[in-house]
């Protein structure tokens, strides 16, 4: 997975990003979407949560 995060740019992923969620959104009312953004929302800041501890506990 490293290699994979390596070899994309910050560019890149904020268009990937912005494709995913076109593509997700697709054929969703307005309060599934909603659901999605708040799930998505959730996993990153508990992904934030879990990096920074690690970080954290590796120093």
């Amino acid at each position: 997975m490293n290699d994979l995060l390596d070899s994309i740019s910050s560019t890149e992923l904020i268009a990937l990003a912005g494709l995913s969620a076109i593509m997700i959104s697709q054929g969703l009312d307005q309060d599934e979407i909603a659901t999605f953004a708040s799930f998505f929302s959730a996993l990153g800041d508990n992904l934030g949560i879990i990096a920074s501890n690690n970080a954290l506990h590796n120093t």
